[in-house]
């Protein structure tokens, strides 16, 4: 399960273009991102640890949110989701 720590939309990133928490809710009320509950439940069996930061990023030609997770052994990884479709990215390396 999954423990949300930090909802920190903003960050610098070389290859993506993050959106301002304040672009996102009216995305989601839209309908052309879903909102992050639903993308945490449907994955939830891969996401085991404590997201420790987020960002709704363009990449791509894409919305994908960006997810960093801290696991039980203090490993950080970072797993990328389509933020329309729900399909899962992969993990970012």
């Amino acid at each position: 399960m999954i423990s949300l720590v930090s909802m920190g939309w903003l960050s610098s990133t070389l290859n993506a273009s993050p959106l301002d928490q304040d672009d996102v809710v009216p995305l989601v009320e839209q309908g052309q991102v879903l909102p992050l509950e639903q993308i945490l439940q449907r994955h939830q069996s891969r996401l085991k640890g404590r997201l420790i930061d987020l960002e709704l990023e363009h990449e791509h030609g894409r919305l994908v949110y960006e997810l960093e997770i801290i696991d039980d052994q203090g490993v950080v990884r970072e797993y990328l989701i389509d933020a329309k479709t729900n399909e899962w990215l992969g993990e970012e390396h």
